[in-house]
């Protein structure tokens, strides 16, 4: 390689670098705005691929409206609770990245936190869309428990490396990052069964005994500061 070529690649590499450098300087200037922020993007995207990848002949269309309810979810709820659950969690458990301490946070997030947050999930976007009570309890109890053992599959492991490895100030961001594919996961939970048919069958459950775990990754949300 050249000494001209070397100095190319470098060049193209620094907007990214200077991005990075902003991103992180906000984290410091306005932290939850940044981390709002950050979840609504990754929300938008991950309900365009599940809808990239749930389309039919019949719906091949992009529905803007349900990108839109996802981000302002992700922006407006899921961020801002979350953010403040693991403050919570900081507080109550401990600040430590050592192992024992990280193994106490995944713990108490799965038992008190991973049901409560979910059934939240459905109810808002349920709601969002115009659901009625009857039609959002159905869609609890059809969906509510086979998302909770997806969850289950990965979330916690995710989570254990997370809390033990990541800098504190990146544990969101990068959760994130990994639970794209959770994000699209749970969009298409939210709508396979009401976007191209009127009844509401169950959904199969997505980690049957006979199977291996799921191939998701967890959402993203652990404590910042």
């Amino acid at each position: 390689m050249t000494a001209y070529s070397s100095s190319a690649g470098r060049s193209a590499f620094r907007p990214v670098i200077r991005a990075w450098k902003r991103y992180l300087e906000l984290l410091e200037e306005k932290p939850l705005v940044t981390k709002s922020l950050s979840a609504g993007a990754i929300a938008v995207a991950g309900d365009i691929i599940a809808q990239k990848v749930d389309s039919s002949p019949d719906h091949p269309e992009w529905d803007p409206k349900r990108t839109a309810r996802l981000g302002l979810y992700g922006t407006l709820i899921a961020a801002p609770l979350t953010h403040g659950w693991y403050k919570v969690l900081d507080a109550r458990v401990g600040a430590g990245m050592d192992f024992a301490t990280s193994v106490k946070k995944v713990t108490a997030d799965q038992i008190l936190a991973a049901t409560p947050f979910t059934a939240l999930f459905f109810v808002c976007n349920s709601a969002a869309e115009g659901c009625t009570k009857a039609e959002i309890k159905n869609r609890l109890s059809n969906n509510l428990w086979p998302t909770l053992k997806a969850n289950w599959a990965v979330w916690p492991a995710a989570l254990l490396i997370n809390f033990r490895f990541v800098p504190l100030k990146l544990r969101l961001l990068v959760v994130n990052v990994l639970g794209l594919g959770w994000g699209t996961y749970l969009s298409m939970v939210q709508h396979r069964q009401h976007t191209h048919t009127n009844v509401h069958p169950k959904l199969p459950d997505p980690y049957p005994k006979d199977s291996l775990p799921v191939s998701i990754y967890p959402p993203g949300n652990v404590k910042e500061e």
